[in-house]
């Protein structure tokens, strides 16, 4: 931990899985546009992603991340704030029951401070007093950065493809060729049935279109039966030398894919990023407090169906989102963005020390 000569911007966040993770790169973005002083500091209960899978893009949104923090203590979070030094805001990003410990933590100190409350009511030298709360959790974190510098800021959500994570994704399905990106993720609780992907894949391939199946380390198993089906195309770690381009490979087959299809897992998330078309195949989870990034985002939820078993979202509807889908693609062209052009440098991804986690664990509470 570092003392910053630097006003500090204080974040805390719970086990930040991908998915978790990726929602709050707009919170990130606006700070640094809004506070280019500033020294932004990340502190977690347990550990976060931002040390592995996205560590590539870390520097650029975070100055300094703090892990295995005793955010369950009030005493404990005051000496933190204290020992780094002038902490001008701290944002508190978790679940409102975790919010109230922070809130008396804070107080007496001179930093502004506003929490993910009911109505944002923890708040602490900010203007305003209640205002109802967006209905996701990206929206919700990124008006808690506007509240607390008073005034409205960019929502920027999108990351760059890394140049050479574009040059594999190349290699494996050229330029020109239109596919389909299938996400299955692990097999538990929220796995769509492996026949039921099958016969999905089926039905993308009769219309002239290659479905891709994106599997994480943990999936490799499924590789047997979808090669038995003979109709897909897969990428996995196998597909590469450098395991730890894998993610940054799906992200960069999403940026030229038709739609990503994908069960509730960090890659849809990551997917979302190149701002295409995201269709969620979701059970259990509140999908859409968790929606993610892009604009271009279809949801089917099991509980539609009576259940909370994604595998019991009907195959039959899954079929028509997805050709939706293609309609819409056909006839609609996505303008660029400043975050359109490969960045070079990241593509190193070994060199910043990341190290591959499975892309596809769980991102929801």
């Amino acid at each position: 931990m570092k003392i910053s000569k630097k006003p500090v911007v204080l974040v805390l966040t719970r086990n930040e899985k991908l998915g978790d993770a990726i929602l709050r790169i707009p919170v990130y973005r606006a700070l640094r546009l809004a506070l280019p002083t500033h020294r932004i500091v990340c502190a977690s209960d347990l550990d976060t992603v931002w040390r592995t899978t996205l560590a590539p893009i870390q520097p650029e949104l975070i100055d300094e991340i703090l892990v295995d923090q005793r955010l369950s203590s009030i005493s404990q979070m005051r000496a933190l704030i204290r020992r780094l030094g002038t902490v001008d805001l701290v944002l508190d990003l978790r679940s409102s029951k975790e919010t109230p410990r922070s809130y008396v933590a804070a107080a007496g100190l001179p930093a502004r401070y506003i929490a993910n409350s009911v109505g944002f009511a923890l708040r602490r030298n900010i203007a305003g007093f209640f205002e109802p709360r967006p209905p996701t959790n990206a929206l919700r974190w990124h008006r808690m950065v506007e509240l607390a510098t008073g005034r409205l800021l960019p929502f920027d959500a999108k990351l760059p493809v890394f140049e050479k994570a574009r040059d594999e994704a190349l290699r494996l399905i050229p330029s020109g060729e239109r596919f389909i990106g299938l996400s299955p993720g692990p097999t538990m609780n929220k796995f769509w049935h492996r026949q039921k992907w099958t016969d999905l894949a089926r039905h993308i391939a009769s219309d002239g279109i290659i479905p891709a199946f994106l599997l994480g380390p943990q999936e490799t198993e499924q590789r047997n039966w979808i090669e038995k089906d003979g109709v897909s195309k897969i990428v996995d770690v196998g597909s590469i030398q450098d395991s730890a381009l894998l993610p940054w490979l799906f992200h960069a087959l999403a940026d030229r894919a038709i739609c990503i299809v994908a069960a509730e897992s960090g890659l849809g998330h990551l997917a979302a990023t190149r701002q295409g078309a995201l269709l969620t195949l979701a059970g259990p989870s509140k999908a859409r407090l968790w929606r993610p990034l892009t604009p271009y985002h279809w949801l089917v939820e099991a509980r539609e169906f009576g259940s909370m078993k994604t595998e019991d979202i009907p195959l039959d509807v899954v079929v028509a989102r997805v050709q939706e889908i293609v309609r819409w693609a056909s006839n609609s062209a996505p303008g660029p963005s400043p975050h359109d052009q490969p960045k070079v440098g990241v593509a190193d991804v070994q060199a910043v020390g990341a190290v591959l986690v499975p892309i596809t664990s769980n991102t929801y509470p």
